[in-house]
């Protein structure tokens, strides 16, 4: 490998000017192709042999020919310039965020949602970025933005909680009533909360979703009950399963439609409830051309009319 010494102390165009010679094997060509005079590019040639104290070239009156350690440089001298090529490339491509690392985060909800869709989409536009996932509550993620462990968040929380950090607003939605295909209520086009007295209920634990949680109480106590909560369930996944098994009904995303089996059926309710949001936040100190080229492709994917 050609020795760090020489690279510090020779310029890139004595390496430019050394490969057009030994490429063409002839000076007043390699001048030509290097639009430069003959002489000052001999003179060049020979400078850099002397730096090496190494002789490149066996010159007579009629050619012009690469010795075995010119042959040698030839190679080295190619390899570390594709090198610097892909090194600036590499730092033109960061500075236009096309390289680089974004940690993103989501509550496991928002995979119902089409934020897998955005990412996909990301990360195919964008291959030489890494994308660390992370699924996680919350509560919990904004904890990784504060220690900046993660870079993007995507939460159920109130504006209080993210005050701290800029935010999007990426989902808004209305929740629906699941119910498992065959129960009373399952063919009903409508369904008032008052008629859901009684009713076993499956609901998310509170710690995971307190402001949420205590709406939704306010909902059913407005309706002069409390709801008889038979089950807590810590994903949207698993909350749909339980209702397909016939253990409860549950106020779920109007998108826990998609995606989903058969054995449940979901229903509007008409009284008004609390809509189910999804904020994008994000950690300020990062932000720059990546995380710019990530609003621009989330932003195809943002709904916040559950009628869109």
């Amino acid at each position: 490998m050609i020795n760090m010494y020489y690279v510090l102390i020779m310029e890139l165009r004595h390496l430019r000017y050394f490969i057009a010679v030994a490429e063409e094997l002839h000076f007043g060509r390699a001048a030509k192709r290097l639009h430069i005079a003959q002489p000052p590019l001999s003179q060049q040639i020979r400078q850099l042999e002397e730096e090496m104290e190494v002789q490149l070239f066996a010159r007579t009156s009629r050619s012009v020919k690469l010795t075995p350690e010119g042959e040698l440089f030839l190679v080295e001298t190619r390899r570390l310039l594709a090198g610097l090529e892909r090194a600036v490339d590499k730092a033109r491509d960061m500075a236009l965020g096309k390289q680089g690392s974004l940690a993103v985060g989501f509550m496991g909800p928002a995979a119902l949602s089409l934020l897998p869709e955005a990412l996909r989409v990301f990360r195919r536009d964008n291959p030489d970025v890494r994308l660390d996932l992370n699924t996680a509550a919350s509560r919990d993620q904004l904890s990784m933005l504060r220690t900046g462990r993660m870079d993007v968040a995507f939460v159920h929380a109130r504006e209080s909680d993210v005050e701290e950090f800029p935010s999007r607003l990426f989902l808004r939605e209305s929740y629906v009533l699941a119910v498992p295909a065959g129960h009373r209520l399952a063919n009903y086009a409508t369904v008032s909360i008052d008629e859901l007295q009684g009713e076993p209920m499956i609901f998310y634990p509170r710690h995971l979703m307190p402001h949420l949680f205590d709406n939704f109480i306010g909902c059913f106590n407005r309706a002069g009950f409390s709801p008889n909560i038979v089950q807590e369930s810590n994903s949207e996944q698993s909350t749909i399963a339980l209702v397909s098994a016939g253990l409860g009904c549950s106020m779920v995303p109007e998108s826990s439609r998609q995606g989903h089996g058969q054995g449940v059926n979901y229903i509007p309710v008409r009284e008004p409830l609390p809509p189910w949001e999804i904020t994008m936040v994000w950690n300020p100190e990062n932000e720059g051309p990546l995380l710019d080229r990530f609003f621009e492709v989330v932003e195809r994917f943002r709904r916040t009319d559950s009628r869109q």
